[in-house]
């Protein structure tokens, strides 16, 4: 309903009244949004990987086999007598120590360096752009229309007219 047409209206009403409502259609210039596709390109630079070798010398705990041979008898007691060799046996024994030791360790840097030549991405995006477009545009008047019927006299109605806009059409 078109609340700015609606006006009240002094009408005859003789016999049986109904109101139609009778289509007022015309083309108009109406301004919309319309999407389209768009290519956009783009100048992005290019970067590489610039990598360095350095080698740093650290001190590291290193742990190695200390061993000594020993005369021991079948008892794994220390002999000191030399001559005895049927009670007395060369043995090895070995015990584990910790050395600090320099030790060279490569160790490699990286670092994203910009190159001269720049590559061109290129991607679609939607834009959207106003047009003018011809719509049709139908309102709808109110058109009382009454048939005589036999003892009804006429009498003065009042009524509140307003014209109807098509909401399929907006």
């Amino acid at each position: 309903m078109d609340e700015t047409s609606c006006h009240e209206v002094e009408e005859e009403d003789c016999g049986v009244c109904h109101t139609i409502y009778m289509p007022d259609c015309e083309m108009k210039m109406v301004e919309e949004m319309m999407p389209s596709k768009v290519n956009m390109c783009k100048n992005i630079t290019k970067y590489e990987d610039k990598c360095e070798t350095t080698i740093e010398t650290k001190e590291i705990e290193v742990r190695t086999p200390l061993c000594k041979v020993k005369l021991m008898d079948k008892h794994h007691m220390i002999c000191t007598d030399d001559g005895d060799k049927d009670n007395c046996k060369k043995m090895m024994k070995c015990q584990l120590t910790t050395k600090m030791k320099k030790k060279q360790i490569p160790t490699i840097i990286c670092k994203k360096v910009a190159m001269k030549e720049k590559e061109e991405k290129c991607f679609d995006m939607v834009h959207l752009n106003k047009e003018m477009h011809a719509k049709k545009i139908c309102s709808f008047h109110p058109k009382t229309i009454c048939h005589d019927s036999q003892g009804k006299e006429c009498r003065k109605v009042k009524k509140m007219m307003c014209n109807y806009l098509d909401s399929n059409q907006l």
